[in-house]
Parts: structure tokens; C-alpha cells; sequence
């Protein structure tokens, strides 16, 4: 069965209809009484799956009862790239079967914002990302999604430019007091290794001292995806910034060359809080909503389509992929 969300959504400022005038996001499928095996319907009709998924970025399977790690894993069998190791990561996870990861654990009170995954790293960035829900809050913990193309849309034509002309410069300064160590991020404690990384993948870095160190690079921030050749808005360029970072969870930053992450214009000029402002606000009005069940499964085509996390009470547990 095949649907669009209708009950149950919040759509930013935009209603449920002027979404599905736009694009009906995300696209659904529910597993009927003679197909409840989900590895073998996205097998017998692989290029359905591809199609959708480009079309709308986005495709819910629900009713398949994936509802172990080891089904999901089996699911990424059927690809033809291997499932990514969470590499240059930029939030705590973990491992809990090949490839296959907790959702952050960032603190559960705390919303995460909006963003493409690992959108920000400078060499590569996965093409598709999967959510598997094993186990939904008691309250709230939604995965609000939007489609990137409506997000670039919704954007004025100065910033759009802006943006196209310049890129994205990220800042990262790693320091386990104030957010992850570069132990952490490149899952390594050999600098050299460390260092090796950086110059293979044009990333400048400085060792402030021994645990502190800073890297700085420049990404495009609006892309043309390889299949549809439409425009999508994929960076970290708010979602790093000042002006958006939790200030509770980030109180012992005395000032901003210790953030642990900030973002420019690419040539070093500032992003200013009303342009941040306005990227958020083209946010929530491509965003939607949709409560979680056990043994949901989210593809996500990862240029077209943004995610975050809405803050949450129980043993939410939600497992990912990255291809």
C-alpha cells in the first residue's frame, strides 16, 4: 500500500496541502498481507526504489517488522556499495553491529537541528542514509525530515548567491572538554595519522597543544545531484554556526575561537544572524513530522533531503546506516 503522510504531521509554516502540491514527502510504503518481506521487495523492484527515492528523497517502509539490528543489517546487503563506517564524526555514537549505529546521543531534552549527513566533510560525504526504528520514545523523539530542494527554494536570491559564489568555510576546534576529541573524530590516537588525513583530504589544520586541535576547510554549499541535476541546499552552514549552538550544553566556551564548530561565507567573511535566521526559517517551512513505530525504516536520499531530532522522554532507540 502505497500513501503520503497526512495524520499526525506538523509542516512548518507550510500546510499538509501546499506540501503535496509541491512533492508528496515522504513517499510510503506499508507492507500489504502477501509482501511483508521488505529485502525482497526493494530486490524484485529495485529500479521502483530508485525512482521514488529520487523523486521524492525520502521513502517510509512501514509494517515490515524490521525490528532487530540484525534484520536492518541485512537489509544493506542488497546494495551495491558497502554500508560507511561513521568516519570524521561530529557527534557520539555507537557501534552496534557492522556499519550500523546509535542515533547521537546527544542529550534527549535537546532538539538536534536540522542537516544532511555529514554534509560538511571535505572529501566525499555518504550518498544515502537509513534510519531503522527498534524501539520509539514513550514521548516525542521524532526524525522531522525536508526535502533540500524545497529549503533552496525558500531562500531569497541574495543568499542563494551568496552562498553559490562562496561556499561554506567550517571551523572545527577538537577538545574533549568541550565537545568531541580528535581521538574521537578520527577514531585514531596517532597524530601522525591524524595529520596524514588532513593533507590527503585538503583539510588545514593547527595543534593548539596536545589534545586541542583546529581545522579549517571549504565546501560548496549548494550542489547538483548527480542523478536528478537539480539544485539541493547540502551543508552544515547553519547547523554549525554560533548562532544556533546549544548554549547550555556548550556554557564552558569562554569565546568563539574555542567553539567547537563555527562556519563563514568561504572567502572568511561572517554569516550574519539574520541570514542563519533565514536558512532556519526555509527549514520549517520544507519540514515534516511523522511519530515513529517500531519497525519503521527511513531512506533517505541524503543530498535531497535534511533531518533532525526532536527531544524525547523512554528508551527511544533508533539504529542508522550510511551508504
Amino acid at each position: 500500500m502505497e500513501k503520503e503522510i497526512t495524520n499526525n504531521s506538523k509542516i512548518g509554516e507550510c500546510s499538509v496541502l501546499e506540501i503535496k502540491e509541491k512533492q508528496a514527502f515522504p513517499f510510503i510504503k506499508e507492507a500489504s498481507i502477501n509482501n511483508t518481506n521488505l529485502n525482497d521487495w526493494i530486490f524484485n523492484n529495485k529500479q521502483e526504489f530508485d525512482n521514488k527515492l529520487c523523486e521524492h528523497g525520502a521513502i517510509l517502509f512501514r509494517g515490515f517488522n524490521i525490528n532487530t539490528v540484525a534484520k536492518f543489517e541485512k537489509i544493506s546487503k542488497l546494495f551495491d556499495t558497502d554500508s560507511l563506517e561513521y568516519a570524521f564524526r561530529s557527534s557520539p555514537r555507537f557501534s552496534v553491529g557492522k556499519n550500523v549505529y546509535t542515533s547521537t546521543s546527544y542529550p534527549k531534552d535537546f532538539s538536534i537541528n536540522m542537516h544532511s549527513e555529514a554534509s560538511y566533510m571535505p572529501n566525499g560525504h555518504p550518498g544515502y542514509i537509513i534510519f531503522c526504528c527498534i524501539n520509539p520514545a514513550t514521548e516525542r523523539g521524532e526524525t522531522p525530515i525536508a526535502d533540500n530542494r524545497l529549503v533552496l527554494s525558500f531562500l531569497s536570491k541574495e543568499t542563494k548567491t551568496k552562498f553559490l559564489e562562496k561556499g561554506v568555510r567550517y571551523i572545527r576546534n577538537l577538545n574533549k572538554n568541550i565537545g568531541l576529541s580528535w581521538q574521537e573524530v578520527f577514531q585514531s590516537n596517532d597524530k601522525n595519522h591524524v595529520e596524514s588525513e588532513c593533507d590527503r583530504t585538503g583539510i588545514d589544520y593547527r595543534w593548539k597543544s596536545e589534545e586541542d586541535l583546529e581545522l579549517t576547510w571549504v565546501k560548496k554549499a549548494i550542489w547538483e545531484h548527480p542523478k536528478t541535476k537539480q539544485l539541493s541546499w547540502f551543508n552544515h552552514a547553519s547547523f554549525f554556526n554560533k548562532f544556533t549552538l546549544e548554549k547550555d550544553y556548550y556554557g564552558s566556551v569562554k569565546n568563539e575561537d574555542q567553539l567547537p564548530n563555527n562556519t563563514f561565507y568561504g572567502d572568511g567573511t561572517e554569516i550574519t544572524k539574520e541570514e542563519i535566521e533565514e536558512i532556519i526559517n526555509a527549514y520549517k517551512k520544507s519540514t515534516i513530522e511523522f511519530p515513529w513505530k517500531k519497525g519503521d525504516v527511513l531512506f533517505l536520499d541524503n543530498m535531497l533531503c535534511s533531518h533532525g531530532r526532536n527531544p524525547y522522554e523512554g528508551n527511544r532507540k533508533i539504529v542508522t546506516s550510511l551508504f
